[in-house]
């Protein structure tokens, strides 16, 4: 005759292996190739498009000029877009990208879209007009020139 202990021991026991039995079943279905292949891909997915996730932004001056030297991630020209409203500079960049396969050998089709932003608003130093902005673009980095609007202030000298 068993024991009331040891019948719970048993049930114990057997909990237990089912766990771990449903444990390996899991740990198996996501390590099987076609899903495996599916997570890699949702993965990649998730990575974007930008590699660098944000615009850099280094201001300095000159005798005659206010620069801002953005660094931005490598895009074409006619993704970003600037746009000045009274003393802000808004720089939007915007990457769409579309990629469909189909592997003949598996007989799949693998289709997705992604699209990407980033923006930045810079407070400049005073109101500019669009045509005095000057912008250069080469290699990741987005140079801005504006002519510096330095007015003098005349001290009165109140001794008389």
């Amino acid at each position: 005759m068993r024991k009331k202990n040891d019948l719970t021991n048993n049930n114990k026991q057997d909990y237990q292996n089912e766990q771990l039995d449903f444990f390996q079943i899991v740990d198996h279905f996501f390590r099987s190739e076609p899903i495996r292949q599916f997570m890699n891909e949702f993965d990649s997915m998730f990575e974007g498009s930008f590699p660098q996730k944000s615009i850099h932004v280094n201001t300095f001056e000159t005798d005659q000029t206010c620069v801002i030297d953005m660094q931005i991630p490598p895009v074409k020209k006619e993704q970003i877009k600037l746009e000045l409203m009274d003393q802000y500079l808004t720089i939007s960049i915007t990457n769409r990208e579309e990629i469909k396969e189909y592997n003949e050998n598996s007989s799949t089709f693998r289709s997705y879209s992604s699209l990407d932003s980033l923006s930045k608003t810079i407070v400049l130093p005073y109101k500019v007009e669009e045509h005095e902005i000057k912008t250069k673009y080469k290699n990741g980095s987005l140079l801005v020139t504006i002519p510096k609007k330095s007015t003098q202030i005349l001290l009165e000298d109140d001794s008389i």
